[in-house]
């Protein structure tokens, strides 16, 4: 075996074939090709192999006996031990020249192989400061969600629209001078500022005063769903009929207390517990953002000559969780697709982008788990198993049994991320 290294991480074997392996491989051949046929004067597998290569030719020994060719040969690269640790992708095998009984000729078998990895630098990596402070805004927001199903709205005493007003009004929307299906409706409530309509439209209806009737001028996006609209001109013609606000239940020690928290028997006391769980939920989410800043610089700072085998084998995993997606749904894929708003071309060229820095973040993570000694060790995954067995109820012997080697993957998936958080330089 002969190995010659192709671009892409690919690796070509070269095979000698002599002519009396391939002589020993067309008997095999026609073995198996004999007893499944039936010549005139024989049993069905009993015709001597003059009669049976008179009736059918050698050559349609071919094919079964390069099978068995490529298999012993396929062998010989998986008994490389080196080698076999290496291989990524699918075996494609080709024959070298012309191939013809009694003469010599040769086969190759191309793979793809693991790529060597050129790391960024990972330690010390700059990702943004950690933000654990929850804000006063923050907390009366978390509140006004938690008493939402108290909230009220009453007729504004100035019936002047503005940013976070509720407003009543009829609309008729025109492209080309001409209605269209969907752009008309009578006393629909939008609050304004909410994002829920056309860029630009809930912003000119700031200012509009109850039964002041006007024309907005918007444009539609144009990856708007509806193809008909999509990046045209349209005129919208407004009236208001009414501007609501919000009005919040009074907080006072009585109405807290309905709210049983154990914890919070007046406005101090929910606003602090409030605080605290936003605070809990940012050291959780901070530390995901920043991960996620680092892992993105690694990808983008890693250098590999990429083998095609490890983006597909990713991109076809991303397209069967979306499938299994429409399938959960009912629907065909193409319809789900078009749901979601996105093109059969720019879904495609979404997930090969996607799929190609997961294999590359695949790659450098493998590579700095084996700089850093990482890997989960055997203390650590009999604690998890301790735990798992604890809240399940379960024996630690029965976890270890049928979950060690997820265990491992995580605690050293763990591992790998909090190395990289504790490692990384804040600015």
């Amino acid at each position: 075996m002969v190995t010659e290294k192709l671009e892409h991480s690919r690796i070509k074997a070269i095979f000698d074939v002599t002519a009396l392996e391939f002589e020993k491989a067309l008997d095999k051949s026609f073995e198996i090709n004999n007893a499944k046929v039936t010549i005139q004067g024989f049993r069905k597998g009993k015709a001597p192999r003059a009669v049976y290569e008179k009736h059918y030719g050698v050559e349609s020994l071919y094919n079964d006996a390069l099978n068995e060719i490529l298999a012993q040969k396929e062998n010989e690269i998986l008994a490389d031990e080196k080698l076999v640790e290496e291989i990524c992708g699918q075996f494609i095998p080709d024959i070298e020249g012309k191939l013809e009984r009694g003469k010599d000729f040769k086969v190759s078998i191309s793979f793809d192989v693991l790529p060597e990895v050129t790391l960024p630098q990972y330690k010390g990596v700059e990702v943004g400061k950690k933000v654990l402070t929850a804000t006063d805004d923050e907390v009366d927001a978390s509140i006004k969600a938690l008493i939402a199903k108290d909230i009220v709205k009453e007729a504004k005493p100035e019936q002047v629209i503005a940013k976070g007003d509720f407003a009543t009004f009829d609309f008729v929307g025109k492209v080309d001078g001409k209605e269209f299906d969907g752009g008309k409706a009578d006393n629909y409530e939008l609050q304004i500022g909410s994002g829920q309509f056309i860029p630009g439209f809930e912003d000119q209806m700031i200012g509009m005063k109850a039964e002041e009737v006007k024309d907005i001028n918007v444009k539609f996006p144009d990856n708007y769903g509806a193809e008909n609209l999509a990046g045209k001109d349209a005129v919208f013609t407004v009236t208001v009929h009414e501007i609501k606000v919000e009005k919040l239940p009074e907080l006072t020690d009585e109405y807290v207390k309905g709210l049983n928290f154990k914890d919070a028997t007046n406005l101090d006391e929910l606003k602090a517990l409030k605080k605290k769980e936003l605070e809990d939920a940012k050291v959780v989410s901070e530390k995901d953002r920043q991960t996620n800043e680092i892992v993105n610089k690694i990808i983008d700072g890693t250098k590999v000559d990429m083998p095609a085998s490890l983006p597909e084998q990713r991109a076809n995993q991303l397209k069967s969780q979306f499938e299994m997606q429409a399938k959960q749904y009912n629907i065909p894929f193409d319809t789900y697709l078009s749901l979601m708003n996105i093109t059969k071309e720019d879904f495609e060229n979404r997930i090969n982008e996607q799929a190609t820095r997961q294999a590359i973040f695949d790659l450098a993570a493998a590579e700095i788990i084996e700089k850093e000694n990482l890997v989960a060790t055997d203390e650590q995954v009999k604690a998890k198993a301790e735990e798992i067995a604890k809240a399940q109820n379960k024996d630690v012997d029965s976890i270890l049994k049928k979950q060690n080697d997820q265990l491992i993957n995580s605690i050293t998936y763990d591992n790998f991320m909090n190395f990289l958080v504790d490692n990384a330089k804040e600015i």
